[in-house]
């Protein structure tokens, strides 16, 4: 079985959590707080306008995350099935996506949220495994 597929698939979930992360940064009221925050240590006074150059920022960056993300799946899929490419590919995205939602937004990382998770990752498992069956 090869694995050359794997670093791709892992990168490719990788970028589209960053993605959502640069959504959120984007229309978040905390980037806001955060920009002013910074410029009041840094300058000692209040940047404002500064918003404007971050969220244009975080815009960008969702778009360019998401084409890393379809550049680096779309290199999976040549090397493997599409199964297995999606499968490890939701996983590092909803691992990712929780990971970074914590250390970013101090948001709550539930048993309850796990457990969902885990049960989507391994519907898609057995859904993989009945189409290889049919297929062979």
């Amino acid at each position: 079985m090869s694995t050359d597929f794997l670093p791709y698939s892992v990168l490719s979930g990788t970028f589209a959590a960053l993605a959502s992360v640069s959504a959120k940064l984007f229309s978040d009221a905390r980037t806001f707080s955060f920009t002013i925050y910074v410029c009041e240590v840094v300058y000692g006074s209040g940047c404002e306008d500064l918003i404007y150059p971050i969220r244009a920022l975080c815009f960008g960056l969702m778009f360019l995350f998401n084409a890393a993300m379809w550049t680096f799946y779309t290199k999976a899929l040549n090397k493997s099935s599409s199964i297995k490419v999606t499968v490890v590919n939701s996983a590092t995205n909803f691992c990712m996506t929780a990971i970074l939602g914590h250390l970013l937004f101090n948001e709550a990382l539930y048993l309850q949220w796990w457990f969902g998770a885990t049960l989507i990752i391994t519907g898609t498992v057995i859904i993989s495994r009945k189409n290889k069956e049919k297929v062979e």
